[in-house]
């Protein structure tokens, strides 16, 4: 018997982990090792601000690409870090004392235990830490609809050189293409888009994508469902947290931060700690915040008030607006 059981060694579930020690708790990983979601190693100010660890490359300014061309901003501070996600799940692990299964894929979950390939583990609480496709999630019955979207992007093998956005609303509607680092020596760029995944879109933003940066030498095509679609983060002792609980900011897809706050709040909830309430409350009206903000970007006229501050976000009232949104967003 377990005190808890975590299914997934993400962000978020290795974050639950490092705060439950002196409990027995087992995490239960599908794949081989650390760091094989697909999708960015980012993090942002706000990720463990306290904590001394190697961050990896600062990024001080962010290229905006609209239908009129491109405009570079510049900071004096990072926005972002390229830690990668190998290495920030790897330093997450270091600091709990978790027993810790890989390559052990959960196929049956009932209310009292977890059923793997390789065995049945009894548990007092569950978390479920395990992504847009978390099967907790799904054995909750919760629907995800509002807010879901994917990406989809080529991957380079070669270190990021400029972190990029594009904003194309005549183009690509509710969408947005972005150059950024996938590791600290591989580079991710494509398109994300709101709904569910398209073809036709995907064909689309692959000849885009060619066409805009042009690719010939990459590694793979990567497509990945991002989930911002938020229910509630605790069913008795069934929790969701991170991507499986739609703690996801639907605006810039920022998920590490999220991921590992909802772990800790989870964990000090568990271990009956005031503080933890209070942080699942900040992250929900958060969250109803940034939902809202995209509701308003994704229609008319918001989406063109949008495209007129990044035609040039460089001076004047657009730059003050831009740095506004942006650092609100990073720094939380």
């Amino acid at each position: 018997m377990y005190d808890v059981i975590i299914i997934g060694a993400g962000p978020a579930g290795l974050s639950c982990a490092r705060h439950l020690k002196g409990l027995k708790v087992l995490v239960l990983e599908k794949n081989d090792s650390l760091g094989k979601k697909i999708c960015s190693g980012e993090i942002s100010p706000k990720v463990l601000p306290d904590e001394q660890f190697d961050r990896g490359h600062p990024w001080k300014s962010i290229t905006i690409g609209t239908e009129t061309g491109k405009k570079t901003v510049y900071f004096e501070n990072p926005f972002l870090w390229t830690v990668g996600r190998y290495e920030f799940e790897n330093y997450l692990m270091k600091s709990c004392d978790a027993e810790i299964h890989f390559s052990e894929t959960v196929k049956h979950i009932t209310p009292t235990y977890v059923e793997t390939s390789k065995g049945k583990y009894y548990y007092k609480h569950l978390v479920g830490a395990d992504g847009s496709f978390s099967i907790v999630r799904n054995y909750l019955k919760l629907p995800m609809k509002h807010i879901t979207g994917w990406a989809y992007h080529y991957v380079l093998d070669v270190p990021c050189s400029e972190f990029s956005l594009c904003w194309l609303p005549k183009t690509f509607p509710k969408s947005y293409g972005y150059v950024m680092s996938k590791s600290r020596k591989q580079t991710m760029l494509g398109l994300a888009w709101t709904g569910e995944f398209d073809q036709a879109i995907a064909a689309k933003a692959k000849d885009w994508a060619m066409k805009e940066f042009s690719i010939k030498n990459y590694i793979k095509l990567e497509a990945m469902k991002g989930n911002a679609d938020y229910r509630g983060w605790k069913f008795g002792n069934i929790y969701l947290a991170g991507d499986a609980g739609g703690f996801l900011n639907p605006l810039t897809t920022e998920g590490i931060y999220y991921a590992i706050t909802s772990g800790e709040g989870i964990a000090k909830h568990i271990l009956r700690k005031p503080e933890g309430e209070k942080i699942m409350k900040s992250l929900e009206s958060a969250h109803r915040w940034q939902v809202l903000m995209f509701d308003l970007a994704t229609k008319s006229p918001f989406c063109w008030i949008i495209n007129w501050i990044l035609e040039d976000p460089r001076k004047g009232i657009r730059r003050k607006i831009f740095n506004w949104v942006l650092w609100k967003f990073m720094k939380g």
